[in-house]
């Protein structure tokens, strides 16, 4: 089952310390009946219910900093998550444990306002989606099956400024997703793998065909930054099919 991420800015996104001394992030990681940004040629909107079947199986959601499986903060597993569906969409609440130096971290970037988006990462039943024509096509999402994180992230992986690229690469056979989370790695100064390094630069080779004039060449192997010019640059040119 492929795994999808979705950004959002936070929705009651709240921090507060009990009198035990622990730390409690709460909020809202996603949000029914609401249009997304252009997701490259459709929008999506998630419908009422459709974690009711991903949470009826009681997973072992994990609370991360950027989808970072080594900065969880919280786990269902151990009692310090809890997610469950309402009217608004889905809501969160980890409990931080105060001597937890990096969960004590993550709390204090999201009590001063330095994180300020949430994220959950999901899959899709098999009959869980509809889609409408329209420009852009619309995606419901009726049922999700898999939920396997919910996250605090520092900004959207370039929701709005990649539309053209996003399109590009998807139909260049790249998982857009996986791009955009090797350059929120870079940036927050994770380790890139071999495999990353592969995946921007092929994304680069894709994406600079699509330019008018030519670039000088990527000075490092796996050049996030430079990958992401070209991506705020395409926003800026016309492309036409053939």
């Amino acid at each position: 089952m492929e795994l999808e991420k979705r950004y959002l800015p936070a929705e009651d996104l709240e921090v507060r310390t009990e009198d035990d001394g622990s730390m409690k992030i709460s909020g809202y990681a996603a949000m029914f009946n609401r249009k997304s940004e252009d997701l490259g040629g459709f929008i999506e909107i998630l419908r009422p219910g459709c974690f009711r079947k991903a949470l009826e199986k009681q997973p072992d959601i994990k609370a991360l900093f950027n989808h970072d499986p080594s900065s969880i903060f919280a786990r269902s597993k151990n009692d310090t998550l809890k997610v469950e569906e309402n009217q608004t969409g889905l809501k969160f609440e980890a409990i931080i444990n105060p001597e937890d130096e990096d969960g004590k971290r993550i709390y204090n970037k999201v009590n001063s306002g330095l994180i300020d988006q949430c994220s959950f990462a999901f899959g899709v039943s098999e009959n869980g989606q509809r889609w409408s024509e329209g420009s852009p096509m619309t995606r419901e999402i009726l049922e999700v099956d898999l939920l396997a994180d919910v996250s605090v992230v520092t900004n959207p992986a370039y929701p709005q400024t990649t539309v053209q690229a996003r399109a590009i690469l998807q139909e260049a056979g790249f998982d857009f997703d996986s791009v955009a989370d090797v350059m929120q790695k870079r940036t927050n100064g994770g380790t890139v793998t071999d495999e990353d390094r592969d995946l921007i630069n092929g994304a680069i080779m894709v994406l600079q065909s699509y330019l008018p004039e030519e670039r000088e060449e990527p000075v490092d192997d796996g050049d996030t930054d430079y990958l992401d010019t070209i991506m705020r640059e395409l926003d800026l040119v016309e492309i036409t099919n053939g």
